[in-house]
């Protein structure tokens, strides 16, 4: 029997999968691609074989070929592999017997016998039905594909390919204990687990939390931190004075101080309150478009009587001066005493004029030039003050805040007279007094003149300051002093001037605590404080 592996070989491209399990032949291992399997108790042949076509055989039968013609007969001097008659396996004999069994006619003996099984037994064996020809399993039926006899098994043994020498180098020799017996099967537990998810997972898993026994583990208190210590931290409002410090130290100008003793009370007191050097814009608010915003035709120092940024007065073609040079020091330019009695906004130029900012008509945009202290002043809270000396008609600072919308600030003077908390609302209604001008809250963000109380004999005015002139809801709110004021003497403006004395205050409003001879016993009722 001859099993050619070379005419059924796998190309060498071709993935193959190395069967660890090989099945032996009397004792050897076998080198072949494909194993050989017989079963005693085959029905009929199973036995795969190359089929020809109908057209093949017909030619094959017509010309009575012999086993020759059949099969190729290999060269002795080719590489086949021939083992003896004696060394044949029993899978051997059991298709041979099967094949004995299953074949038709008389019973033959020897090669005769085997051939006249095959010729018996493989289905396929019918002619073409274009030959006219019957199936036959008789005499007359041609063999599909006869065998030679069985004088030997003769395998030729293709040459291997590089992927096939690959597997054989790492292939592994299985033992005789696992194939016998419990051999490697699917239910392995050994190739096969089937708890690996469980021992996954247990992997990773976080660690079980150790056990231990309290009453036997020592406590042992060593020396704390620093952080742990009364005398090393720091307490609340230490940390409040040294932000109180920063935000004094923000304001621009000379120096923004307070009274030694009062700074944790006022730290304190203003742990929310933000200070600003300029308007904070809140929405529903906006300022003129610059291209809107005119100046003056001055060369370098603008002329009193011809600088188009001053106001005219009424029924004369006279410009409205506002500002003087100090009588002390020229080097100052305070308010004209006649200007101070006037109600009148202050013009000044801006930076579309022609003149330089050393202008005369520039006072409030040099800033503030005396310094200020926040004191505590006792039943009417904190005060200012200044430990300088102040000229009468010298610029002070201006009043800063949130610039919001008279609805707005409706709504947060509801809630101030709730509380009892005082109100800082100053209206920006000097050109528009209507609902829809601009309203400056200094309750929450603003500069030092927060903290200037009203008095009904006050040394400090407010005047309405615009330096974007056409611009008639936003403007600044500057104060002036009336006359001389001491170092150290408190600064006072009165917040309600229209206000006049009353014999009976009423119990719902607002009462003055100015303590001054003229004293009106009282603020305003629900009126806001006005810039006039």
């Amino acid at each position: 029997m001859l099993i050619d592996l070379t005419l059924d070989s796998d190309p060498e491209d071709h993935p193959r999968i190395l069967n660890r399990a090989l099945n032996k032949l009397n004792g050897h291992q076998a080198l072949a691609q494909r194993t050989l399997s017989c079963s005693p108790k085959i029905e009929k042949s199973t036995i795969p074989l190359k089929r020809k076509s109908d057209v093949e055989d017909f030619a094959e039968t017509a010309s009575n070929s012999s086993y020759k013609s059949a099969v190729a007969q290999p060269d002795p001097k080719t590489s086949v592999t021939s083992l003896p008659a004696s060394n044949q396996d029993d899978s051997y004999e059991n298709l041979f017997k099967s094949f004995k069994q299953k074949a038709p006619g008389p019973t033959l003996q020897g090669p005769q016998s085997f051939q006249a099984a095959q010729i018996g037994s493989f289905p396929g064996s019918r002619k073409s039905s274009r030959t006219g020809s019957t199936t036959g399993s008789g005499a007359n039926s041609a063999p599909y594909t006869p065998s030679p006899a069985p004088e030997g098994l003769k395998v030729v043994i293709p040459s291997p390919s590089a992927q096939l020498k690959r597997e054989i180098s790492s292939a592994e020799l299985v033992s005789e204990a696992e194939l016998s017996g419990t051999g490697i099967t699917g239910m392995s537990e050994k190739y096969y687990p089937t708890n690996a998810h469980e021992q996954r997972a247990i992997k990773g898993a976080y660690p079980a939390a150790r056990k231990t026994n309290r009453t036997v583990t020592p406590l042992i208190i060593g020396a704390p931190g620093p952080f742990l210590t009364e005398k090393h931290r720091q307490p609340i409002i230490d940390l409040l004075c040294k932000n109180l410090r920063k935000k004094l130290a923000s304001i621009k100008g000379p120096t923004v101080s307070v009274t030694q003793g009062d700074e944790q009370r006022l730290a304190e007191t203003t742990s929310t309150f933000e200070i600003v050097n300029e308007y904070k814009l809140r929405e529903g608010v906006a300022s003129i478009n610059p291209e809107f915003v005119a100046g003056c035709s001055c060369d370098t120092i603008c002329k009193p009587d011809k600088c188009q940024c001053l106001a005219i007065e009424e029924d004369s073609d006279e410009r409205i001066i506002a500002y003087k040079r100090a009588p002390d020091d020229a080097r100052f330019m305070v308010l004209a005493p006649e200007f101070m009695q006037r109600t009148s906004m202050i013009f000044e130029c801006n930076q579309h004029c022609g003149c330089t900012k050393q202008c005369w008509n520039r006072v409030i945009q040099q800033g503030r030039t005396v310094r200020l202290e926040i004191f505590h002043t006792g039943t009417r809270g904190f005060g200012l003050r200044s430990p300088d000396h102040i000229r009468a008609g010298q610029f002070i600072d201006l009043y800063l805040g949130e610039v919001i919308t008279t609805e707005k600030a409706d709504q947060r003077e509801k809630i101030a007279n709730a509380r009892s908390a005082p109100s800082y609302l100053f209206n920006l209604d000097f050109l528009v007094d209507d609902d829809s001008s601009y309203v400056v809250d200094g309750a929450n963000y603003g500069g030092a003149t927060r903290f200037i109380n009203h008095s009904c004999n006050p040394n400090c005015k407010m005047f309405a300051v615009s330096r974007t002139h056409g611009d008639d809801y936003l403007y600044d709110l500057a104060f002036f002093a009336l006359r001389e004021i001491k170092p150290g003497t408190e600064l006072t403006f009165d917040y309600n001037p229209k206000m006049e004395r009353v014999d009976k205050p009423d119990p719902n409003a607002v009462p003055c605590l100015c303590g001054e001879p003229n004293c009106r016993g009282q603020l305003w009722a629900n009126e806001r404080k006005k810039a006039r």
